[in-house]
């Protein structure tokens, strides 16, 4: 009796049972892939990183830290012809306010594109681009919290927009808190959205203009939730300063406000590490989801400010795809 029992509960389970969501299913591929050319080299580890760039993009709650306005900008290529890139400002706009503003882009620069026929019709350039306008405030010496407005936009150009996005309205929320001088932790929720499920929902054009006399068609989607827990910890070793960075990720990979279903989660995990050899010399390393970087940094004075170049490279599919070609320049005012 046991036995039957227990089989017709498995029966049950498995009847209401859900299938585990695919994250590379969803739209939002440009806010996973990280920004800022030193932040890669450390495996995209910037959430609770002090002087992250652009601190807008990675946690608002950063931004009232500052001392002094900082622009900063870098690009990239990867295999298989795609691009990316940032341009970022930051500063304090008061002794405890701090503002943000970046731009993030990232695309594919030859694709082959094909008519329904299947006749060739040329090379298509699809370009994404997200920008953030983010706002901290300190509430103490060591704490505070911050919010980043954030709107997107993508053009597969295949003609008649269609696959094209625009989303306006998103936001991320951050908090970032020190513990003594070692240790820094933060917590930052993003993709959120100004509805009752907090969704980042979005339209999608799904049918071009040529179906019909002033027809057009689109369908709404989201840009799944994603939470994310950092910590960095910094030590001396050998008389150098060192730091350790990691982060987890959730994404939750449905609209509603809050889903306990793990089918529709997936976690990630970051982690980085960065070590001053010499004044002003920095080497960096990390993995990003299972991707392996390298960083490189140098400050150069350049009369009384110093500029800062930043060199990454990511090893994509274990050792298979060798990426290195990104770079950055960072300097404060």
């Amino acid at each position: 009796m046991r036995a039957l029992l227990f089989v017709s509960l498995l029966f049950v389970a498995s009847a209401f049972a859900t299938e585990e969501e695919i994250l590379g299913g969803h739209e939002g591929w440009l806010d996973r892939m990280g920004a800022g050319v030193r932040e890669l080299g450390r495996g995209n580890t910037g959430t609770a990183l002090l002087d992250a760039s652009p601190a807008a993009y990675w946690n608002p709650a950063l931004l009232p830290f500052r001392r002094k306005p900082e622009l900063g900008f870098g690009a990239e290529l990867r295999s298989l012809d795609r691009n990316g890139g940032f341009v970022s400002f930051q500063g304090r706009l008061a002794g405890n306010l701090g503002v943000g503003l970046a731009v993030v882009n990232r695309g594919d620069l030859d694709i082959s594109a094909y008519d329904r026929n299947e006749n060739p019709i040329g090379t298509a350039r699809p370009q994404s681009f997200a920008s953030f306008l983010g706002l901290g405030i300190r509430t103490s010496r060591r704490n505070s919290l911050g919010a980043t407005v954030q709107w997107y936009s993508s053009n597969l150009d295949v003609g008649e927009g269609v696959g094209n996005i625009v989303f306006v309205g998103g936001f991320n929320l951050g908090w970032y808190r020190r513990f003594g001088d070692s240790l820094n932790v933060a917590v930052v929720v993003r993709n959120l959205g100004i509805n009752t499920d907090l969704s980042s929902d979005f339209d999608q054009t799904v049918l071009g203009e040529d179906t019909g006399p002033g027809f057009n068609a689109s369908a709404t989607d989201f840009f799944p939730k994603t939470l994310v827990v950092a910590a960095e910890w910094r030590k001396t070793f050998w008389s150098r300063p060192w730091a350790f960075s990691g982060e987890v990720l959730d994404y939750q990979l449905k609209r509603n406000l809050i889903v306990m279903d793990a089918n529709f989660h997936q976690q990630a995990l970051r982690l980085g590490a960065e070590w001053e050899v010499a004044e002003r010399v920095h080497l960096r390393t990390g993995m990003d989801k299972g991707n392996i970087t390298f960083g490189f940094g140098y400050a150069y004075r350049w009369g009384r400010r110093l500029l800062h170049f930043d060199y990454a490279l990511i090893m994509e599919r274990g050792w298979t795809t060798f990426n290195p070609y990104a770079a950055g320049f960072r300097t404060e005012f």
